[in-house]
């Protein structure tokens, strides 16, 4: 391909060089701009629960902003918050959420923290025995995430298994014992009406006849060996 060929072949997308080229470990984080919309988001995370606290009235803070009827801040309310059960359950919810968060900063934490003077993650980095020990725990719990706990193969192991193995002897039992008795005595019932059925046709006398007749001959021989 000539100069005049590659001139024609142009890119749908051109990056410019500029002067300050910077390579950096990590993709460029938005601005201020793109982060105070999630600021706002969070915002209502963090209070969009307290709609749903039934402040011991007849009604959450939620079926009443939907009911004008209903006046929020009536005077003669004076039930209080029950904190505890708030405190309680908020804490516990929180405890998991928070147990996760450290989870996930650990298995997907930057290798360089920005904040130099704590030595808190820059540590970690540090080669060493606990450093191997650490990432084999890590490495531990991500295999077991990454596998949704392994409860696929539990699943499959005890439940699909034993489930499989079960119908295999259902039908084995229902083809050879609960069908297996009505067809032999089925089989037998006709063998029995075969042998009714010739013997009530008048075959009785030519059986008899052969039958006497064979012990006459045995008797005939049994007498002319012993004389």
């Amino acid at each position: 391909m000539d100069e005049n060929g590659r001139n024609l072949i142009q890119p749908f997308l051109s990056i410019p060089n500029f002067s300050n080229t910077k390579t950096s470990l990590y993709p460029y984080e938005s601005d201020n701009t793109m982060l105070f919309p999630i600021l706002i988001l969070i915002l209502f995370t963090l209070f969009v629960g307290f709609l749903g606290i039934p402040f011991n009235q007849d009604v959450d803070i939620l079926s009443k902003w939907l009911t004008p009827s209903i006046n929020l801040l009536h005077q003669s309310s004076n039930n209080s918050i029950d904190w505890y059960e708030f405190c309680k359950d908020a804490v516990f919810s929180v405890s998991i959420a928070c147990f996760g968060i450290y989870i996930a900063f650990f298995l997907y934490k930057p290798v360089y923290s920005s904040f130099q003077n704590l030595d808190l993650i820059n540590s970690v980095v540090k080669m060493g025995p606990k450093r191997i020990f650490s990432d084999k725990i890590k490495n531990a719990i991500y295999d077991w995430s990454y596998n949704r706990g392994y409860i696929d193969a539990f699943y499959g192991t005890f439940f699909t298994a034993g489930v499989r193995k079960l119908a295999e002897f259902t039908h084995f039992f229902d083809r050879r014992i609960i069908d297996g008795i009505p067809n032999g005595v089925g089989f037998m019932s006709f063998f029995v009406a075969e042998v009714i059925k010739s013997v009530g046709g008048g075959r009785i006398s030519s059986y008899l006849f052969f039958y006497f007749s064979y012990v006459s001959i045995f008797l005939l021989i049994y007498y002319f060996l012993n004389l």
